[in-house]
């Protein structure tokens, strides 16, 4: 049985959930802050274990006999690297495929295995539409645990997760819900997008990047290592990187993250950040979109397109 917090409620693992939750590539989880860099100096220090176990906990609450859901929600995180999405995409790495992999060969296909999964069809799970997450603007519970989980930590919440997610239907792949908690919903995926698309918070994760690319360039093997590593490991690796720039960086966002500069034009040596993707995900009102049917709903998420912006970040 384990005890979800944040929704307030038991949850009964099948004894495959079980095992899987004692592995590696689970257990890893626990060392990767969900929030990437900005962790380092903000309160939402929360972990991607902890977001997993929440996503798990919906789709067990909505679908408890499904099973490959279950283990697709489980597992659908296990591939990110260190400060998950932090060093990403500088690096050229897809997590995606990596959890792919993950799940297809080692410990968890194993796993999957001994108890009778084939590992293929979780991965099929996670390359389709379903209610873990889906390709329109309607939200998956993926994406309602991040916006709960980071707007309760931040206090930025209108109602407790715990009251609001029993209140939510699923229509399909689709979640539902009232107007009013539609309203709480929709409010949180926009504090959520005005705290992790602060610049500040911006400035923290490219800084990373920077810093574990340069350490790449300099140590032989690093970039096909990094993958594996924890959190605190890769904070050890630049801090002690015989790149300069690496360990000086580092530094500061370890012990002088007030030195981070950002500006609206480029200074020499600052790093160019674009926000161009806004997730605008919403529950369903009935059967319509909760900005087809609420007028509120509609001009707050509006507000998520004044949050796109150029900054330039040095130290």
């Amino acid at each position: 049985m384990i005890w979800e917090p944040l929704y307030q409620w038991h949850i009964q693992a099948q004894p495959v959930e079980a095992e899987l939750f004692r592995s590696q590539p689970v257990r890893r989880l626990k060392f990767l802050h969900h929030f990437g860099a900005s962790a380092l100096f903000s309160p939402m220090t929360h972990s991607r274990l902890e977001h997993t176990i929440g996503v798990w906990s919906l789709m067990a609450h909505f679908f408890p006999n499904d099973l490959h859901l279950r283990l697709a929600a489980l597992l659908h995180d296990i591939g990110h690297l260190p400060f998950s999405h932090a060093v990403e995409n500088t690096l050229g790495y897809d997590h995606h495929r990596h959890t792919e992999q993950l799940i297809l060969h080692g410990t968890v296909a194993d796993i999957l295995t001994k108890h009778g999964i084939p590992p293929a069809s979780i991965v099929a799970i996670l390359n389709q539409d379903s209610p873990l997450t889906n390709k329109t603007s309607i939200m998956g519970l993926d994406h309602l645990d991040s916006f709960l989980r980071d707007t309760y930590y931040a206090g930025q919440q209108l109602m407790p997760p715990s009251e609001l997610v029993r209140k939510l239907r699923l229509r399909g792949h689709y979640l539902e819900t009232d107007e009013e908690t539609a309203a709480a919903l929709v409010h949180a995926v926009v504090e959520d997008h005005r705290i992790f698309l602060a610049p500040s918070f911006l400035a923290m994760d490219a800084l990373l990047a920077k810093a574990a690319a340069h350490h790449c360039e300099s140590t032989p093997g690093m970039k096909e290592r990094l993958p594996s590593l924890l959190d605190h490991e890769l904070i050890q690796e630049l801090l002690q990187s015989k790149n300069p720039t690496s360990s000086s960086i580092m530094h500061v966002l370890m012990y002088e993250p007030h030195r981070i500069q950002v500006t609206d034009e480029p200074l020499p040596g600052s790093i160019e950040v674009n926000i161009r993707k806004i997730y605008k995900k919403q529950p369903l009102i009935g059967d319509k979109p909760a900005s087809e049917t609420s007028f509120q709903a509609a001009v707050k998420l509006a507000e998520l397109d004044a949050l796109t912006a150029t900054y330039f970040f040095t130290i």
